[in-house]
């Protein structure tokens, strides 16, 4: 079942569509008008009307731009240990089913990025570009995968996230005094868990998604296979997803264009629309 009700923000009017179903809701926007479709998925602590002015960077799209779960309307009803690649295939048909979407294209930011990842590793024969900017999920960070993984710290990663005191936030910016932690990451950790919801919001965010590891080789073989042209967009300043961990990933694809911006992370989504919607209007001058 779809509903369908608007959301006033920043004196914008931004159309929500909403699936329910028995374990989630899924909330999403669409931007444009194009024949041609695509997928988007936005980062951590973002939703999905952080493209709402991508439309110039795709004229020929209408883009879908999804909430993660636990970000911006959709919701997670089932429990934490329940959403496998099976579970997250059935989602995504259901939602091209519900859309009468055929072929597409695919866009992620950051985690975002993981989730589009995700996606191609299932349906790699309907999609025909992939975009990734700074993706997440290329290489799994071995804290989060032993916070996450392992019972007798899944206990201690939920005390520190359902502190009411951000006992978390504590311990970070004691090891940034000490140069453990980059700067950015410092940043992050204020914004993204400054209050007790935040906070369980990451611990609900990384348990849900915590099994949909993607083999990355296996991935490249099924993108060469079905001639998915991908292409990146990365920050030279970006401290949280780094340059050369993504080539270990483009440098088993055939076909591939990277581009990299001189800015961090927070920045990329910007550039990258900006880059493109030069490119459409024939304003960009390769320098």
């Amino acid at each position: 079942m779809r509903c369908i009700f608007e959301l006033s923000l920043l004196k914008i009017n931004f159309m929500y569509h909403i699936i329910k179903k028995k374990g989630y809701q899924l909330a999403y926007q669409v931007f444009g008008n194009g024949n041609l479709k695509m997928l988007a998925f936005h980062g951590y602590g973002q939703e999905g009307s952080i493209y709402q002015n991508i439309a110039p960077a795709f004229p020929n799209h209408t883009v879908y731009s999804i909430d993660l779960f636990f970000h911006g309307k959709s919701e997670w009803y089932e429990s934490l240990d329940s959403l496998d690649f099976a579970y997250w295939e059935e989602i995504i048909k259901g939602f091209m089913v519900e859309n009468q979407i055929d072929k597409f294209d695919l866009l992620g930011f950051s985690m975002g990025g993981r989730v589009a990842l995700l996606t191609a590793s299932l349906f790699a024969s309907k999609i025909k570009t992939l975009y990734l900017l700074a993706p997440d999920g290329i290489e799994i960070n071995a804290w989060y995968r032993v916070a996450t993984r392992y019972s007798p710290l899944q206990h201690v990663f939920k005390r520190f996230t359902h502190s009411e005191s951000n006992i978390y936030g504590r311990v970070v910016k004691h090891l940034g005094k000490y140069g453990l932690v980059h700067k950015t990451v410092l940043k992050l950790v204020e914004t993204a868990m400054d209050t007790p919801q935040k906070r369980r919001r990451v611990y609900q965010t990384w348990m849900l998604y915590r099994f949909l590891e993607i083999e990355m080789k296996k991935l490249a073989d099924a993108l060469n296979e079905h001639q998915v042209k991908v292409r990146v967009f990365l920050g030279k300043r970006d401290k949280l997803v780094h340059i050369q961990t993504v080539k270990s990933f483009t440098r088993l694809l055939k076909n591939v264009e990277v581009e990299i911006f001189d800015c961090g992370h927070r920045k990329l989504i910007s550039a990258t629309v900006e880059k493109l919607s030069n490119l459409h209007e024939g304003k960009y001058i390769k320098k």
